[in-house]
């Protein structure tokens, strides 16, 4: 009888054993694929991160070159509109001129 108890209490002892090297073994791999799902999701975050820095910069740069753009236009458009005037002024300020010599004389 006492040979069945103790058999009884090594299958137990060993089964307890196992039961407990396999609980370790599952919070391992537990562990393991944790770590690896939130070295993923970093990754993915730091990717994310880069590529939304790298679509900022390129608009930045397009609204500067826009602006550059538009800037150099106006400027244009001035000198051209200050050309014309100019041009105008000198013209009315003949036109009068010569009216008030013929008006004169």
């Amino acid at each position: 009888m006492k040979e069945i108890i103790d058999k009884i209490i090594e299958i137990d002892s060993m089964a307890f054993e196992n039961k407990t090297k396999s609980e370790q073994m599952l919070l391992s791999k537990k562990q393991e694929y944790e770590n690896l799902i939130s070295s993923y999701r970093g990754e993915k975050l730091t990717d994310a991160k880069n590529k939304a820095q790298k679509i900022a910069e390129e608009t930045n740069a397009f609204i500067m070159q826009n602006e550059k753009s538009q800037t150099e236009q106006v400027k244009n458009i001035s000198a051209s509109i200050d050309s014309r005037y100019s041009k105008s002024e000198k013209k009315l300020i003949q036109k009068i001129f010569n009216k008030l010599f013929v008006l004169e004389g």
